[in-house]
């Protein structure tokens, strides 16, 4: 009698887990065919049902393992190629998931153990600006942040809606968050970008501590409160955690990425990421120590609203996105505040293998916003920044007044740029090259009375004509980046011919590094080790890459000669 008893209950355990596998595949399958064809309703007529391949019993992206499907389907490979093409990552393999998947504690032991029960930490409002983003990423991104942080340290959780047109972030995403109570949506009036549409939100808090997330993030246990706790050690700290790395292809889970890194920028302030291992006094004495950094990545992080609002909040007359992040940075740590990394707390991101609705091929939204955080905040260094740019100086006509941001300054009693260098980034590398130079560049062949020039479009051939002072086309610096550049039009040597091009600023060097020879004049590719020339054939002196010979004309060029005297070595 007790053998029966005891196989009946052994059969109702095993139907009641086979009962749960099937409703968990039943939620992935219903989303998943949702959201497909959500996907699609802004091109009528183009909905299509693709069935998932799925593996027996394995729950896709679980814990961070990649997401699976069938290779051998010509139908799958294709939307997902066109969902990498429309929104940067594979948005296919996103809704294959959960959208509250669980991700690994990936806390140092010591983060665990550590005890923060008698803190009382301040509420938040954590605040995610999207555009278009899918379905899916966006839930997940607002699901982690629930699911992962104490009720009342959340008190609320803004989505931001900088004027989206995809039509199930309307309606349907209200229908969906009007249960949680937490989350509320609000719409930009027109499109703003990425850092106007943060002010907009910023100004919409309840909360008197912000936290700043993007639309496609999944936050880890426990990646709250540390934050929180160095806001209530300090107000005028930006707090920022690691970040770990969801693969924009499979959406696996890599990790520890930035463990060892610290985030900074060279001087196209473009942010970039240093190990500290590579320099010991960046080293910390334990693994769940925060450390100070010169710069954040500015996607993720924590402030006071009132420090925010203090620092004059982004420059409002920033171009949809990019510089922000160096522009905090600068300015958080120059009047009186500090960068913290937290080990403790760790947020996972998508890296976009493209910005699909700001990449077109024709804009480039750091360039303005470089130059604008340069003039306000880098005293004479802005001269480094303008030379790598490729532009003489500051004018308001490109790139807008700034003189309400420069008042911002003055009346926050804020310390000198050079105060920021000594500080926070000794490791900041010197400006200078040999041979570097600005304005108008001259051959010999040719005389002073023409100078190097930039064709018209469609195709501009650089050539000699006459110097008519119009700077953006015949006005050039030789910079940090080796460029021979104008305006951030680079010239390039190519890997083969012998005409060189002009091509958007890469700073990748390569073939867009030159060098300028003082005493033979001769300006050299520095990976092809050819000359540019002139070719004295036609009579408007098109240039031409020739091997160098120091005897002809033809390659030598006069330049003015410059020097960064403000410049002294920083450690």
């Amino acid at each position: 009698m007790i053998s029966i008893t005891r196989w009946r209950f052994t059969v109702v355990i095993v139907l009641v887990v086979l009962l749960g596998v099937n409703l968990i595949f039943y939620q992935y399958h219903d989303e998943l065919k949702q959201h497909i064809s959500v996907w699609k309703l802004n091109e009528p007529g183009s909905i299509t049902t693709i069935k998932p391949f799925w593996i027996t019993f394995h729950v896709p992206g679980h814990l961070g393992e990649p997401v699976q499907w069938d290779p051998s389907d010509k139908e799958i490979v294709a939307f997902v190629q066109n969902s990498i093409k429309q929104y940067g990552f594979n948005a296919y393999a996103s809704a294959l998931m959960s959208t509250r998947r669980s991700l690994p504690d990936l806390r140092h032991f010591e983060c665990v153990t550590s005890q923060r029960k008698n803190l009382k930490l301040p509420k938040t409002s954590v605040v995610i600006v999207f555009y278009n983003e899918p379905w899916s990423v966006l839930l997940r991104t607002v699901h982690s942040v629930l699911d992962n942080s104490p009720a009342h340290l959340i008190d609320e959780v803004l989505l931001v809606d900088d004027c989206s047109y995809l039509p199930f972030l309307k309606t349907q995403l209200e229908e969906y968050f009007r249960k949680y109570e937490k989350v509320r949506i609000v719409r930009a009036p027109e499109r703003l970008g990425l850092i106007r549409a943060r002010i907009f939100g910023s100004k919409n808090t309840t909360s008197t501590i912000l936290t700043f997330l993007d639309a496609h993030v999944e936050c880890t246990k426990g990646w709250l409160e540390p934050l929180l706790e160095q806001i209530l050690e300090n107000e005028r700290t930006i707090s920022v955690p690691l970040i770990d790395r969801i693969d924009d292809t499979n959406m696996h889970l890599v990790t520890n990425v930035s463990a060892d890194l610290f985030g900074a920028f060279e001087w196209d302030l473009n942010f970039g990421w240093w190990h500290r291992s590579i320099f010991p006094h960046r080293n910390t004495q334990r693994p769940s120590e925060p450390f100070e950094v010169p710069a954040m990545a500015g996607g993720l992080f924590t402030i006071a609203r009132h420090f925010f609002q203090r620092l004059g909040w982004y420059d409002d007359q920033f171009r949809l996105y990019g510089m922000e992040n160096a522009e905090l940075s600068i300015k958080c740590w120059m009047c009186g505040g500090r960068i913290l990394t937290v080990p403790c707390s760790h947020v996972a991101h998508i890296r976009k293998s493209a910005h699909p609705f700001i990449d077109d091929g024709h804009q480039n939204v750091t360039f303005v916003n470089s130059i604008r955080v340069a003039e306000v905040w880098m005293d004479e260094y802005k001269q480094v920044v303008f030379d790598v740019n490729g532009i003489p100086g500051y004018v308001d006509n490109l790139f807008g007044s700034v003189s309400d941001r420069k008042t911002l300054r003055a009346g926050i009693g804020c310390k000198t740029f050079r105060f920021y260098l000594e500080r926070t980034y000794p490791e900041m590398p010197a400006p200078t090259v040999v041979g570097q130079f600005r304005g108008e560049v001259h051959n010999a062949a040719f005389g002073n009375e023409r100078c190097l020039t930039i064709g018209t479009s469609p195709s501009p051939i650089l050539h000699m004509a006459l110097c008519d002072k119009h700077n953006q086309t015949q006005y050039w610096t030789h910079n940090f980046y080796r460029e021979i550049n104008s305006y951030k039009r680079c010239i390039d040597a190519g890997p083969s011919g012998t005409t060189p091009t002009l091509a958007a600023c890469h700073r990748m060097r390569g073939s867009q590094s030159w060098s300028y020879d003082m005493d033979r004049r001769q300006i050299k590719s520095l990976v092809r080790e050819l000359c540019l020339a002139m070719d004295t054939t036609t009579q408007s002196g098109v240039v031409t890459l020739e091997p160098c010979d120091e005897r002809k004309q033809t390659q030598q060029w006069h330049v003015t000669l410059v020097e960064y005297n403000f410049w002294k070595p920083l450690q």
